[in-house]
């Protein structure tokens, strides 16, 4: 994220590198890639050039082609690569190839075949959003790559329709995290035989997927819940407590449970797992944003995970100030807080956790009733905050949110646009700045 650095700076400081392992460029708005043209370094394994828009084709052809040591290669959100790149990328890399993340859209078949038969020591592979993988690719993939830990599955639309979805039972066994999200699966015997066979798993995300429902999920997790740590089951329209009671019921070391946009559950049959003295402080992420959640369930989740570090409740109506205090109190570890419209929260509750928690992204949009007292709260404690989110605080001044940038926190990113200000109140544009700020009225 350092705007100011182009390939002539990268080019310099990677020229004379012969001993280099780890290379992140992460965000470079102006780097193109040409900047390493020059890097070789024969113990070079990983390489992150995430989010470096500008970044070509030849430019990534290069570099691993003068490093064909490169085991890890993160280029996700490079807007400009192109799909056959990846066929390059497992001919060059081969079997030193253990990583590779950055999936372009849509991923063909003779890309993924590519890795398959070239790359067989293939751990993590993201294919988000391959809408044209088709099954026999999937089964290529599987058969070559046996090692394969971890496979995101996303949005691959192809695999939704007999009989291409048929190939999800031949995915390796060896995997520990699985994602299907957005997947749009009906066969509910195939997706629990599919999950049943991968006794390894650690992680599963099921966002959105129709065949997951009080039925299947309580099949599923009585062969996998004991090893589970990480649980997405977000977005259901058919999941209910019932269902849900098998998380409690077989999930013994979880740490991560997204319920999000499960608009049938309350709750309550978490109450067991929330409750227990053992198993409840071993959860670190809860994405709670379910209107119907009772608020008996938050102060347990309040009261008991003590080493919980994320926490997700955006639209709650049962949140309130009383909540959040006791999560500062017994969540001392607290650094990621979405509490997105929120009605019942204040001052109070906010100004609390920023105290006591070591907060780096607060989503505080659409609560209308935090004022300038939030911000200079976050400003004077909050010393290791990234991201802030304000979208629709009609009662956060544009120069409150400068003092949090320009005095406290010069790298934080800070959005705060309210565009639906109460019709006593002028809004005038500040020329230097192109903001919309408040105008304070004579009296």
């Amino acid at each position: 994220m350092c705007t100011n650095i182009t390939d002539t700076g990268i080019k310099a400081v990677t020229k004379p590198q012969k001993e280099l392992v780890v290379l992140e460029l992460r965000k470079l708005s102006t780097f193109t890639g040409k900047g390493l043209e020059l890097l070789k370094s024969p113990k070079l394994k990983s390489l992150n050039l995430r989010g470096c828009n500008a970044v070509t084709n030849e430019a990534v052809e290069t570099v691993t082609r003068n490093n064909p040591t490169i085991s890890h290669l993160i280029i996700y959100d490079c807007g400009q690569l192109a799909p056959q790149l990846f066929a390059y990328i497992a001919k060059t890399l081969k079997h030193n190839l253990e990583e590779i993340d950055g999936c372009p859209r849509p991923m063909s078949d003779e890309n993924i075949t590519a890795l398959a038969r070239f790359c067989p020591n293939l751990k993590r592979l993201n294919l988000l959003g391959s809408s044209k993988l088709t099954g026999n690719a999937l089964l290529e993939l599987s058969q070559g790559c046996i090692r394969m830990e971890s496979l995101d599955l996303s949005y691959c639309y192809g695999l939704q329709e007999p009989p291409d979805n048929e190939f999800l039972w031949t995915l390796p066994t060896s995997l520990t995290y699985l994602s299907l999200c957005g997947v749009m699966l009906s066969d509910e015997a195939l997706l629990v035989e599919t999950l049943q066979r991968l006794k390894h798993l650690k992680s599963v995300r099921l966002c959105g997927v129709p065949a997951l429902n009080d039925k299947t999920l309580p099949k599923i997790l009585e062969h996998l819940g004991g090893s589970l740590e990480e649980i997405d089951i977000s977005g259901s329209r058919v999941l209910t407590d019932e269902g849900l009671a098998s998380v409690a019921k077989y999930c013994t070391i979880l740490r991560e449970l997204d319920l999000s946009i499960c608009k049938m559950l309350t709750g309550r049959t978490l109450l067991p797992l929330l409750q227990d003295t053992e198993r409840a402080p071993l959860l670190k992420k809860a994405f709670f944003s379910v209107q119907k959640i009772e608020e008996e369930v938050l102060t347990a989740l309040a009261e008991n995970c003590h080493n919980l570090e994320k926490f997700d409740a955006a639209g709650m109506e049962t949140l309130t100030d009383q909540l959040l205090c006791t999560m500062a109190v017994n969540c001392p570890r607290l650094m990621h807080v979405g509490i997105k419209g929120c009605k019942q929260v204040t001052d109070a509750g906010v100004c609390e956790i920023a105290r006591r928690c070591p907060l780096k992204y607060l989503v505080l949009s659409g609560i209308q009733a935090i004022t300038d007292k939030t911000v200079f709260t976050v400003s004077n404690h909050c010393h290791n905050l990234e991201e802030i989110y304000l979208n629709g605080c009609l009662n956060v001044s544009s120069t409150t949110v400068n003092y949090l940038i320009d005095s406290c926190l010069p790298r934080v990113y800070v959005q705060h646009k309210t565009p639906n200000l109460d019709s006593e109140h002028i809004m005038g544009k500040n020329i230097d700045t192109g903001e919309f700020c408040r105008l304070n009225l004579p009296q």
